[in-house]
């Protein structure tokens, strides 16, 4: 598949224009939360209940805007990607706990995914059966060391031990979004543990797709691909071929 990465202005949020998704294509959409701040009132809007109820839990204002641009963003986008009122749109939780489509439109090959980490939300659409992204904003954590120990494959582990000292951080970034997107993508989430499988790089495509090996894994049903969602984050995206 084709990854593009899209550019969400405000005079196109305001648009109801439709968005076209060709088959064979990736659209994954950056979004910094404060750019749509000042659009939050007509955001609120199209959230369901359940989802407004989920946004007031939150306890610090950041937070409930981070939600409330992830959502709302989410379901108008929908609505422009298949033709339909945002109020009309039907979201459940799937038999792993993954939101998706349910009604008529259930029907259709479309699935959707979001993610976000401090300023930046990325959202993504692609005419497949499964899709899930991660993006993680790239801060100073000094224990990631030992979150590799616990989390990652031992060929992971012999891979990050490979990189010079000062772009270890740089590289558990890049490993740990390319993981928590693939669960996110087959719904399995905290049900499967993340040392069960591994993201090994393919040589003949330059790394810009990624293998995923494990048990109960079909490698080649499944493509991952690291980008760069904006200076200072980490990102991948992970889709059933």
């Amino acid at each position: 598949m084709l990854i593009r990465i899209m550019e969400l202005t405000a005079t196109q949020f305001i648009s109801d224009s439709p968005l076209l998704l060709p088959a064979g294509e990736v659209q994954l959409w950056p979004v910094s939360i404060q750019d749509f701040a000042c659009g939050s009132k007509e955001l609120a809007m199209l959230l369901s209940a359940e989802e407004t109820g989920r946004m007031k839990q939150f306890r610090f204002p950041q937070d409930r805007l981070r939600f409330l641009v992830a959502h709302g963003l989410l379901r108008r986008m929908i609505g422009q990607y298949l033709n339909i009122a945002s109020g009309r749109i039907l979201l459940e939780s799937g038999s792993k706990g993954k939101p998706e489509l349910y009604g008529k439109h259930g029907q259709e090959l479309f699935a959707f995914n979001i993610s976000h980490s401090h300023n930046l939300v990325v959202l993504a659409f692609a005419r497949a059966h499964k899709l899930g992204v991660d993006v993680e904003h790239i801060r100073c954590m000094p224990d990631f060391p030992e979150i590799v120990a616990c989390f990652f494959h031992p060929q992971e582990k012999a891979a990050f031990q490979r990189h010079p000292y000062g772009a270890r951080q740089q590289a558990f970034f890049d490993c740990w979004t390319c993981k928590e997107a693939f669960v996110k993508a087959t719904g399995e989430g905290l049900n499967r543990s993340l040392d069960s499988f591994c993201i090994t790089s393919n040589s003949e495509n330059n790394n810009t797709r990624l293998n995923v090996t494990g048990e109960g894994i079909s490698t080649a049903s499944w493509n991952i691909a690291p980008f760069r969602p904006a200076p200072g984050y980490a990102g991948a995206v992970a889709f059933e071929v």
